[in-house]
C-alpha cells in the first residue's frame, strides 16, 4: 500500500503535557508508512505548521489546512462533534475511534457513525453497542508501551516528603469528578490511607478530604509516580459513562508493575488476575490492603508487566493498520471488478 496520508483535527492539542490515546497511535501511523497531519484545537494565525519529522506536521489553523490539503486518504476522529469537518474535506476513509458513551452525545454519535466506513470501539461493552449500529467495527482497547516498565524513574519530588512517613503512596490519576468518580469513596480511603491525586479536578469546587492534589502532570512525570505508588485506584461509579470505559491508567499502572484497586466495571473481568476487583466500598478498602501487601512480590510484579506488554500499543495499531489495509484493498478490488464489468 503506497503512502497513505491521515488527519487527525480539532479534538486535542499535539502538545499538550499529558498525552492521550491519539498522540500514541498518530506516533504509530507516522512511523509506519504513513503522512500524519494533526490539526490542533487551539488555533492561531501567527504559526502555520510545526514539522515534527518527514511523516508527522501539526497545523495550528484548520481553514489553512484545508488550503493546503482539500482532499486526504484517511479522516480519523476520536470526537463525535467533529462529524462537521467532513462538511469541508473530502476524505476516502472516515475511522471513528469511539471511546465512550456520553448519554448527551448520543445526537452527536449518530451523526459520526453514519458517516464513518471503519468504527473503533475502545471497551467490550462499546463494541456490542457500535455493532449494532455500524457493520465495520473493530475492538481496539487502550494500551500502554511495553518498555515503560523497562524504563527507569526517580521518585518526583514532592512524593519524597510523604515517603518518609513509611506509610503506602496510594495514587489517583486523571479526571476527579463526580461525573463518573465515587468521590464518597475516594474520601473513605484517604480517612484510611495517604491518597494522592495527580491530574484536573473536573466539575467538583474541592477534593475530597483527606486528599492531597498534586496537580496535573505530563505524560512522562506521570510515569514515575505510578512506578513509586504502592497502588492505584480507581473508584468509579456504576454509570453508563463508566460502564463503558477502558481506563488508560490500568494498563500503564501494570506496566510499572503497580497493583490496581477497581470498582467493579464491566472492563475489569478480563484483567482480575492482576486487579483487585471490588463490588462495594467495604471490599474496596480492604483491597487496598491486599494490593499493599503484594505491591513489592517479585511475583505479582512479573504477572503485572506481562499482563501489560501483552496490552501494548504495537498490538493496538496493527488491529487499525489491518482494517485500513482491508478497506482500500476492498475498494480497489470493487473498482476492478466494476472495470473489469465494463470491458465484458
Amino acid at each position: 500500500m503506497k503512502q497513505k496520508t491521515i488527519v487527525y483535527a480539532n479534538t486535542i492539542d499535539f502538545d499538550q503535557p499529558l498525552q492521550q490515546r491519539p498522540h500514541h497511535l498518530m506516533k504509530y501511523f507516522s512511523e509506519n508508512g504513513y503522512m500524519v497531519y494533526w490539526v490542533n484545537y487551539t488555533q492561531r494565525t501567527d504559526k502555520v505548521r510545526d514539522r515534527i519529522s518527514d511523516t508527522l506536521e501539526v497545523y495550528h489553523s484548520w481553514e489553512v489546512f484545508l488550503k493546503r490539503h482539500p482532499k486526504i486518504d484517511i479522516y480519523f476522529s476520536s470526537w463525535a462533534m467533529r462529524h462537521t469537518d467532513l462538511e469541508s474535506i473530502k476524505a476516502d476513509l472516515v475511522v471513528y475511534d469511539s471511546l465512550d458513551n456520553f448519554p448527551e452525545n448520543e445526537h452527536e454519535e449518530d451523526n459520526m457513525i453514519n458517516k464513518a466506513d471503519i468504527l473503533l470501539a475502545a471497551s467490550k461493552p462499546l463494541l456490542e453497542l457500535r455493532s449494532k449500529q455500524h457493520k465495520n467495527v473493530h475492538l481496539v482497547r487502550n494500551a500502554c508501551f511495553k518498555e515503560l516498565g523497562d524504563l527507569d524513574y526517580p521518585i518526583p519530588e514532592d512524593l519524597i516528603p510523604y515517603t518518609k512517613k513509611n506509610k503506602p503512596i496510594v495514587l489517583f490519576s486523571g479526571a476527579l469528578t463526580s461525573n463518573w468518580c465515587d468521590l464518597l469513596l475516594t474520601e473513605k480511603v484517604a480517612k484510611k490511607y495517604q491518597v494522592f491525586v495527580v491530574g484536573l479536578p473536573w466539575g467538583i469546587k474541592e477534593m475530597p478530604k483527606g486528599v492531597h492534589y498534586l496537580g496535573s502532570k505530563g505524560y512522562q512525570e506521570l510515569q514515575a509516580y505510578y512506578r513509586h505508588a504502592d497502588v492505584t485506584l480507581l473508584p468509579f461509579q456504576r454509570c453508563q459513562i463508566s460502564d463503558f470505559s477502558n481506563p488508560l491508567k490500568v494498563y500503564e499502572s501494570l506496566a510499572h508493575g503497580t497493583p490496581v484497586v477497581a470498582t467493579d466495571i464491566p472492563e475489569m473481568d478480563d484483567y482480575k488476575d492482576v486487579v483487585f476487583v471490588s463490588i462495594n466500598h467495604k471490599e474496596f478498602i480492604k483491597n487496598i490492603q491486599k494490593a499493599i501487601k503484594v505491591s513489592n512480590c517479585s511475583e505479582y510484579k512479573i504477572k503485572a508487566k506481562e499482563m501489560a506488554k501483552n496490552n501494548s500499543w504495537d498490538d493496538r495499531f496493527e488491529i487499525i493498520n489491518s482494517a485500513i489495509k482491508e478497506f482500500f484493498k476492498g475498494e480497489k478490488d470493487e473498482k476492478g471488478s466494476t472495470l473489469n464489468n465494463t470491458i465484458l
